[in-house]
């Protein structure tokens, strides 16, 4: 990913998410995003990391449930849960 398109995620983020989000005020780097979505993964100042479904309304969310939102302890963390899990999603009955 180029630095525009970094920024441009990153930017959406900041924009949708409002008081009573999880990532409210947090410094969040987009650090993976599935382009089969618009589902991004981001590196956050703690370690953690947070799978954000952005929603490009391109303003705030009224409702601090979205965009939705699944924090991970940390990247290790997220790929023995959430990769896995996202991988299930793309396995398909070959017989």
């Amino acid at each position: 990913m180029d630095e525009t398109h970094l920024l441009a995620w990153e930017a959406e983020l900041v924009r949708e998410v409002g008081p009573g989000h999880p990532l409210f005020q947090i410094n969040a780097t987009l650090i993976a995003r599935r382009f089969d979505r618009d589902d991004a993964l981001y590196l956050l100042a703690d370690g953690r990391v947070a799978k954000v479904h952005l929603t490009w309304r391109q303003s705030q969310e009224p409702d601090p449930r979205w965009p939705e939102t699944e924090i991970f302890g940390s990247l290790e963390i997220w790929e023995d849960v959430g990769l896995k899990r996202d991988h299930a999603d793309w396995r398909f009955d070959q017989d």
